[in-house]
């Protein structure tokens, strides 16, 4: 549990940070707009916004730090663009059999192997439960689907050139998150007609 909270916390700073700048955005396009404006949505919106800057925070903006040299008394800003333990697996499976394989209780669900699979489909969910909700035009499964695996392909692209690891099973692990996030809506939707 607590690599997800870490990740969380992490996401949580980017968020803040990026809330009122797009709070100030968002007025003056409304402003200029000069329609009606559906509160719901907008807090729908800037959630999701909100999310997907903290999700590319955790997943193409490079790491970096900054601080001052404890000798030096300089301040530095460090980007990461380099490391020597990233990788690339293009074998579809080999990371979650591995994963799995590694792991001999697969049931003990605080485990890093299983936290790292699920953490890679939850958090990815959340696409495919606002996307459709914000945008009725690609409430569909196959569109859906479509932005699941295009947003989770770019990501994985751009990862190859910051220098963290790109994972085929990643890309597979986020799209069925990304379904798992529709089916939700699908559910949602089928209970408020009723």
């Amino acid at each position: 549990m607590g690599l997800i909270s870490t990740y969380a916390m992490n996401m949580l700073g980017y968020m803040i940070a990026a809330l009122p700048l797009y709070v100030l955005v968002r007025v003056i396009i409304l402003k200029r707009r000069r329609k009606r404006v559906n509160k719901l949505r907008e807090c729908l919106l800037a959630i999701f916004i909100l999310y997907s800057i903290g999700l590319a925070s955790q997943t193409i903006i490079p790491k970096w730090s900054i601080g001052v040299d404890s000798v030096t008394g300089e301040i530095y800003f460090d980007v990461m663009v380099a490391n020597e333990m990233a990788s690339v697996n293009v074998t579809p499976f080999q990371t979650m059999h591995l994963y799995l394989q590694t792991n001999s209780y697969a049931d003990d669900w605080g485990s890093l192997s299983i936290m790292n699979l699920l953490g890679n489909m939850f958090m990815f969910s959340p696409i495919g439960l606002f996307i459709p909700m914000l945008w009725r035009k690609l409430a569909s499964f196959w569109k859906i689907a479509f932005i699941g695996l295009g947003v989770t392909f770019f990501i994985e692209g751009v990862q190859f050139f910051i220098g963290r690891s790109t994972d085929i099973d990643d890309i597979i692990l986020n799209a069925i998150g990304v379904m798992f996030g529709y089916f939700v809506f699908w559910l949602m939707r089928k209970i408020v007609r009723r």
